[in-house]
């Protein structure tokens, strides 16, 4: 059973067709590339993967649950995410304080806690 399926997807902008009819399967363990040209419809396609857009037509399935139509928060609970092509940190934090932003729907705090870890942190003293 694959671990994802993407079932006849459509997906439009006013008239312009972004994916029409894509359907793919990847299996646990499998390595999968998206290739195309500018405007081919690759960020399209994984923008409704990982519930930024959602698609006119057809379905994306994680596990055999289907997920089209999923905020992109519960998608992410789910550990699929993306990356965007910007690879600059954000000035005026460390390496690990931008790694631990890319984590941020893992962490479990509330405003106290913040405060008192940031309060504790060598580079805040």
């Amino acid at each position: 059973m694959p671990d994802l399926e993407v079932e006849g997807l459509f997906l439009s902008f006013g008239g312009i067709e972004a994916l029409k009819d894509i359907s793919f399967s990847i299996n646990n363990g499998e390595i999968f590339s998206i290739i195309g040209p500018n405007g081919a419809g690759k960020s399209s396609l994984l923008n409704c993967i990982n519930g930024l857009y959602h698609p006119q037509k057809g379905k994306i399935i994680f596990r055999q649950t289907d997920i089209t139509n999923w905020s992109a928060d519960k998608i992410a609970k789910l550990g699929i995410g993306r990356t965007f092509q910007n690879l600059e940190l954000f000035k005026g934090m460390s390496v690990l304080d931008n790694l631990m932003l890319g984590r941020h729907n893992y962490l479990k705090y509330h405003i106290i806690s913040s405060a008192i870890w940031l309060e504790g942190h060598p580079e805040k003293r």
